[in-house]
């Protein structure tokens, strides 16, 4: 067969869907690589000419089924998903289970040699068989657990399968054809109309009022109206091209396929998400890391102590049997547990917030999360267009202004929106609130009709005056005209809408509430700055006008034909404008703001346009200073025209795609370092690929969310890919490692709290249960080096570790976050769930208590039986035999039995004393309040100097023994702290304090039921109140910052 001949514009960077990249790698980096095709720049006899095709008649049926085995089957990757068994072999054989595999082989080495050898270490077979089972079935029991709950929650999901059509409608041989869509091949001509879907990547060569729904392609909320015209370089942007996948919405079009299968631009996506491997969770980081350091504990005392023994017994048997005794003792055997039901208990607390975590490691991720990458589409916004502002009378009006809607502008702009309409209610959901009812049409027409149906009641005006007349939007023309036979004037009533600077150009007048005015220069150049105005707020505008057709010469009844337009179209007049958004999610601001105070970054990053993102980021708060856009629109100028020194010294920026795409990896590093606030617009979804990665090189720990098909191979690569549950296509919530099932974003904080506490919880656990493993080795230390008889079994090592140790430490995954948990910066990769201090603690603190208080019950219980500590040394052969007689310290004979009996008294001692102080260890020590919780201005007390306090109770400020004036009021937790200075001299008192030449007193507001005065103690027993100190005292008077503590009295913590 022949070469296919490529363009000369076409660029090499595009590959067949049968070609193959040997090397996987090499092809996921083609994947990284965005569109380079010249194929939207061809007139249609170079694409003939291109792919050996015909444009009337179509491919031969010979050459089309040469081009189907040269190039493959139109079919995309099959998405990989988390299979059964990946997630059973995860809980079964994960780094931490590996450790206790190890433990547990360790035991039956150790029954083994028990058995076989004819040294007595103390220990029978038996038990090292009975630790060897019961690490066994912990192993087990807890791998099946967490395979229970992760399968539970694993979307079983065919992904991008549904979003292929079963069949295409295709051309060849020069008849018309419906064929498997997998049987599409590169050159066929395609036939597309209303309700199908896109087959293949296909260049239109003709079209009929044809749009598609490309959002989960690019993000574009709005529904794209193509043409046959290149309209832009890159071919995602061009009109004359639309994509595998995407839903046809209205009209009908004819074009040629011109990528297939894995070429096409959803092919190369699949690929991506197929491809890319996500790195370790920070929690599966953070238990490889404890266990290399329990592990290196372990050894190295087991290894200590087998030199230690064989020095001693030179025995290296009896010396690998002390060894294993002392490596068991450190294998925390119960902890998998504890943190199998920590994660479980999260994971459900955030399921009941309808957060669906598909692993349990995602429930800490999320807590560890420093940089969140959204979606603007369906994400922070609403994903359905509503309308915003109304124009008219030469003023904008937000939407809920209706202190207007008697006026006359007013009134009849409504009116025209009303009756200009295509879109119609669903008849099957009219007896639904109007908010939730079903909307036939585009997604503008929808918005209109909704705020209409709401305001005017759009429906009774429609059917009212009903539609004579209608000329359809074109892109030809940008207008759409309807003529109406009104019932209050009995005539006929033209209105035109559209782009609002093409609907002026037809008018005469505008319309005013007083009278009609003429149209001069100066009022088009007043009103087309309103437009703009509104359209730099990031909203869609539709301009409005009308003309009053004469009854004279349109009599009631009167034909009218748009094809002939035998009706006028010039000296119309101007109503106004409806201006749309697709608006910021119900207290999506609020959410951020709760982000960004626990210093977690929020970037937008989305398809739409700039002007767009940036007016929703204002509004939801990811961008809060001011960037070169806001710097050109005021000074009215091109983004391009703004000086590069200007530029430099935003520290917020809007940067597009375009610009990504002349960017080095080293240049977008800098700018992710350099701007404080980012939102990235036009992107492709391998732009986003390359934004979530690049954060991740600067050592943040990345979430992404996002609901459209272009999320996806950022949601699989980020640290957590958090999808819409709602919204969300079935490929981003397959390649997510959680869903939001109400398509919140609100929940996303809910989850970092749960995870910041969970993660507090674990350390706590996890501390917990080492405290145990210096009571239960030391034991075996005294056992084989001053030959004392044995402290502890291993049967009792068990008993603690899976036993008394299990319960209190499962009881630490139900404790509450601190209260200022959000209020904390995101843990540095540095601080981990284990470190030296932890150890530190754990084995030489609290462990030696344990182990001190268990020895000294051991040998209370011996000393009341006549054994002396001095009579317990070096005795452990002759204690260890039989057929000995031992005398105790006042010379009476022990038989075997009897000392034995004893020996076991004083073992259960020791376990008592040890259980006993792990219930008294103290709790691991609350993190203390880093910084005020809020800062009240002091206009918020009244004249009598009364402060309303969170929890509404009043208490009164005691400011009479001095002249001073409130410089601010800080809620801290307990305590409610006024900083005050004095307004006519420089004159201490004791109580005083001055900092900086500022006088400050700090009144604690109520102590024990009255008010507390400068120098009065509060004590801890009798209120909540305590006393608090200045840390701090900055430059600017009006700001002070007080630290204070909740559990140690008189000590205050900086903010």
């Amino acid at each position: 067969m022949p070469t296919r001949r490529r363009s000369s514009i076409s660029i090499s960077g595009r590959r067949l869907s049968g070609q193959r990249v040997h090397a996987e790698a090499s092809q996921l980096t083609l994947m990284r690589e965005e569109t380079h095709t010249g194929d939207h720049f061809l007139t249609p006899a170079q694409l003939e000419a291109v792919f050996r095709t015909n444009l009337t008649t179509g491919l031969t049926e010979e050459f089309a089924q040469e081009l189907l085995e040269s190039h493959g089957e139109n079919k995309l990757k099959e998405l990989r998903g988390t299979t059964h068994w990946k997630i059973f072999r995860h809980n079964l054989f994960g780094w931490f289970q590996c450790v206790l595999w190890c433990g547990a082989i360790l035991n039956f080495v150790g029954y083994f040699f028990s058995g076989n050898s004819g040294s007595d270490s103390g220990h029978s077979g038996k038990e090292y068989l009975y630790l060897g089972c019961v690490i066994t079935a912990t192993i087990v029991g807890t791998g099946l657990f967490g395979f229970y709950q992760e399968a539970k929650n694993m979307a079983v999901m065919s992904g991008f399968e549904k979003m292929i059509p079963p069949n295409a409608t295709v051309i060849r041989e020069g008849f018309k054809k419906s064929i498997p869509n997998s049987q599409v091949v590169l050159g066929d001509i395609v036939e597309m109309t209303a309700g199908e879907i896109v087959p293949a990547d296909v260049r239109i060569l003709s079209c009929t009022n044809f749009k598609t729904d490309m959002s989960s392609l690019t993000g574009e909320s709005e529904p794209i109206k193509h043409r046959p015209e290149c309209t832009n370089t890159n071919p995602l942007e061009s009109k004359n091209m639309v994509f595998f996948g995407c839903p046809v919405n209205e009209g009908s079009a004819r074009g040629i396929v011109v990528a297939t299968g894995e070429a096409t631009e959803m092919g190369k996506i699949a690929g991506l998400v197929t491809g890319l491997e996500k790195d370790e969770t920070p929690i599966a980081k953070e238990i490889t890391h404890f266990i290399k350091l329990i592990c290196g504990v372990a050894f190295t005392f087991g290894i200590v102590f087998f030199i230690m023994v064989y020095m001693i017994q030179k025995s290296w048997l009896a010396a690998l049997q002390y060894m294993l005794g002392i490596i068991l003792a450190n294998v925390p055997e119960g902890l998998i547990v504890t943190l199998t039901v920590c994660m479980t208990l999260s994971a459900n607390n955030l399921k009941r917030k309808n957060c669906l975590a598909k692993t349990l490691q995602a429930v800490e991720t999320l807590g560890s999360t420093s940089c969140i990458c959204s979606d603007k589409t369906g994400t922070l916004t609403e994903n359905q267009m509503n309308v915003s502002h109304l124009f008219c009378n030469y003023t904008i009006y937000d939407k809920t202004d209706h202190s207007h809607v008697s006026d006359h502008a007013y009134a009849t702009l409504s009116l025209a929106a009303s009756l200009n309409l295509r879109a119609t209610f669903a008849h099957d959901t009219l007896n639904l609130p109007i908010e939730k009812r079903r909307i036939i049409g585009d997604a503008s027409e929808s918005a209109i009709l909704r705020y209409m149906e709401i305001n005017r009641s759009a429906t009774q005006t429609r059917q009212d005056n009903p539609k004579e007349a209608e000329i359809p939007f074109s892109s030809a023309y940008k207008y759409q005209v309807t003529i109406h036979r009104m019932l209050a004037t009995h005539n006929n009533y033209l209105i035109m809408k559209g782009a609002p600077e093409i609907v002026l150009e037809f008018c005469v007048k505008v319309i005013t509430d007083e009278e009609d005015q003429y149209l001069t220069p100066q009022i088009k150049k007043e009103l087309k700055a309103n437009f703009t105005k509104l359209a730099n707020m990031g909203e869609r505008v539709i301009g409005y006008c009308d003309y009053q057709l004469p009854l004279s010469e349109y009599p009631l009844g009167y034909k009218f034909d748009t094809q002939e337009r035998n009706f006028p179209l010039e000296n119309l007049r101007f109503l106004g404008a409806i201006s749309m958004i697709d608006p910021p999610r119900h207290n999506i601001d609020q959410s951020i703001g709760l982000c960004r105070q626990a210093g977690i970054k929020v970037i937008m990053v989305t398809g739409d346009h700039p002007v767009t993102a940036l007016a929703i980021s204002r509004q939801c708060g990811t961008i809060t200073e001011p960037t070169a856009y806001d710097y050109a629109f005021e000074h009215h100028i091109d983004l391009s025209d703004v000086p590069p020194h200007i530029k430099q010294q935003f520290r917020a920026a809007v940067i597009t795609g375009d610009e990504l795409r002349k960017m080095s990896t080293h240049d977008l590093k800098a700018c992710q370092k350099k701007y404080k606030e980012i939102t990235f617009a036009r992107t492709s979804p391998q732009q986003k690929l390359i934004i979530v990665e690049s954060y991740q090189s600067l050592g943040h720990v990345v979430a992404v969310t996002g609901d459209g098909v272009n999320d996806s191979p950022a949601l699989k690569k980020a640290d957590i890919g958090i999808a819409m549950g709602i919204t969300g296509t079935e490929v981003s919530k397959q390649a997510a490692d959680m869903i939001l099932m109400d398509d919140n974003f609100a929940s996303i904080v809910l989850g970092i709290q749960e995870g910041r506490r969970i993660f507090d919880n674990l350390k706590k656990t996890i501390a917990y249960t080492l405290t145990s493993n210096t009571p239960e080795m030391l034991p075996f230390v005294l056992y084989a080096c001053l030959g004392m008889p044995l402290p502890m079994t291993l049967i009792m090592i068990l008993v603690i570790n899976v036993g008394t140790d299990l319960l209190p430490a499962m009881s630490l995954a139900y404790e509450t976050s601190e209260s200022d948990i959000m209020n904390l910066p995101p843990r540095k990769l540095t601080d981990h769930l284990v470190n030296r201090v932890l150890i530190f603690m754990a084995y030489f603190q609290i462990g030696l208590i344990q182990f001190f208080a268990g020895m000294y019950c051991y040998f209370v219980v011996f000393a009341q039986s006549g054994f002396f500590p001095s009579s317990l040394l070096f005795i452990r052969d002759k204690w260890e035999t039989s057929t000995a007689t031992i005398k105790d310290t006042v010379g009476r004979s022990w038989f075997y039995a009897d000392r034995k009996r004893l020996e076991r008294k004083a073992q259960t001692a020791y376990f008592v004393a040890v259980c006993w102080t792990q219930v008294s260890d103290p709790e691991p020590e609350h993190r203390q309040s880093s910084n005020c919780i809020a800062c009240i201005d002091f206009s918020a007390l009244d004249n009598n100097r009364h402060f309303i306090a969170p929890n509404g109770v009043s208490r009164a400020i005691n400011t009479n023994t001095h002249n001073y004036e409130v410089v601010n009021v800080f809620v801290a937790r307990a305590s409610i702290v006024v900083a005050i200075r004095n307004k006519y001299n420089n004159s201490l008192t004791d109580k005083d304090e001055t900092r900086d030449g500022l006088t400050v007193e700090i009144l604690i507001l109520e102590c024990a039921g009255s008010l507390w005065a400068p120098g009065k103690e509060c004590s801890r027993s009798t209120a909540d109140w305590i006393v608090v100190a200045i840390e701090s005292v900055p430059t600017a008077p009006t700001l002070w910052l007080v630290g204070f503590s909740r559990y140690k009295s008189n000590k205050a913590y900086p903010c």
